[in-house]
């Protein structure tokens, strides 16, 4: 086999073309996004009688455990997008301080129908601030 006098090589400057650069940022957004999806899809809130578990995380693991003593009010806030999507922020007025983060639950009138169970009546408030 005897060996060739000339070998072409192709060029790398043949990808970078006007439409690829003014697109390449796309990309970022994009691996952005799905990482969002999949950590958002992995949180979770578990609701029990006297406290709630928050947990969240992808790759490392995180857990928050709170008292849920009673609560004075729920409501819900959606946007159009929230609407048709069915998502939206339940907003939580409880005794004391509500540290876990109802942003962006899915079927949050669901929730919200849960947590109106556990809305404490004023004549029981004291019962439940001395618990």
């Amino acid at each position: 086999m005897s060996t060739p006098n000339y070998v072409a090589s192709k060029t790398a400057w043949n990808a970078v073309t006007p439409l690829r650069i003014l697109f390449f940022w796309l990309i970022i957004p994009l691996i952005v996004l799905i990482v969002d999806i999949i950590r958002y899809k992995k949180d979770k809130i578990e609701f029990y009688d006297r406290y709630v578990i928050e947990k969240s995380g992808l790759l490392s693991k995180r857990e928050k455990k709170s008292t849920f003593a009673g609560i004075y009010s729920v409501s819900v806030e959606q946007s159009v997008w929230g609407r048709i999507f069915k998502y939206g922020d339940v907003k939580v007025d409880v005794v004391g301080r509500w540290d876990i983060d109802t942003y962006g639950i899915s079927h949050p009138n669901e929730l919200k129908k849960y947590l109106e169970t556990k809305i404490v009546e004023p004549d029981n408030l004291q019962a439940v601030v001395a618990n």
